[in-house]
């Protein structure tokens, strides 16, 4: 978001906060509805799984730009679990199993390409946005609302981050050039 650009979304967002000074987790849970919730645990379930998925695989990395791009993708996880988390916390929902802090392993599978460990993270991110747009679309609720959005526009900079790199490595699956 641009500074000075004030949506209507973050609007009705800082109204919401400022209703809901004093209101106790189970009064908030009267607000919030059945969709809007399934979509903050199922982002945030996704986002965990994928998550563990990085974690198992990032040592296999052998290029240091895709040990960068790895990194973003990590690091908007757990942006999106931090978030999702805080909108859990904010109705009093139940938290899902969280993976390990780390996954340490001692061996190494020579098969696994860096292509294959790019195609893992370009699917792993082009898996967010049905979730995302569409819980953005049945959500009323302007908190929840804003951190889907949030994430929405985050996994849109980090695909167009991948396809640039797919691009450049020549990872990507493109399709034929048309030519009339």
């Amino acid at each position: 978001m641009k500074m000075g650009v004030v949506t209507i979304v973050d609007l009705i967002d800082k109204f919401q906060k400022v209703a809901d000074i004093g209101k106790s987790a189970r009064e908030k849970q009267r607000i919030i509805n059945v969709v809007e919730v399934f979509y903050i645990w199922d982002v945030l379930v996704n986002k965990l799984d994928s998550l563990e998925t990085i974690q198992i695989f990032e040592h296999m990395i052998k290029d240091n730009d895709l040990i960068l791009i790895k990194n973003k993708v990590k690091e908007g996880l757990l942006e999106g679990i931090d978030d999702m988390e805080v909108l859990m916390r904010d109705y009093d929902l139940p938290f899902p199993m969280r993976p390990p802090a780390d996954i340490s392993t001692t061996f190494y599978i020579e098969i696994v390409s860096d292509r294959d460990i790019f195609q893992m993270l370009y699917e792993i991110i082009a898996a967010f946005f049905p979730i995302l747009g569409i819980g953005f679309m049945q959500s009323t609720t302007p908190d929840v609302r804003k951190g889907l959005k949030n994430h929405l526009l985050l996994t849109m900079e980090l695909q167009e981050m991948l396809v640039e790199y797919g691009k450049f490595k020549g990872f990507l699956n493109q399709p034929p050039v048309y030519r009339p």
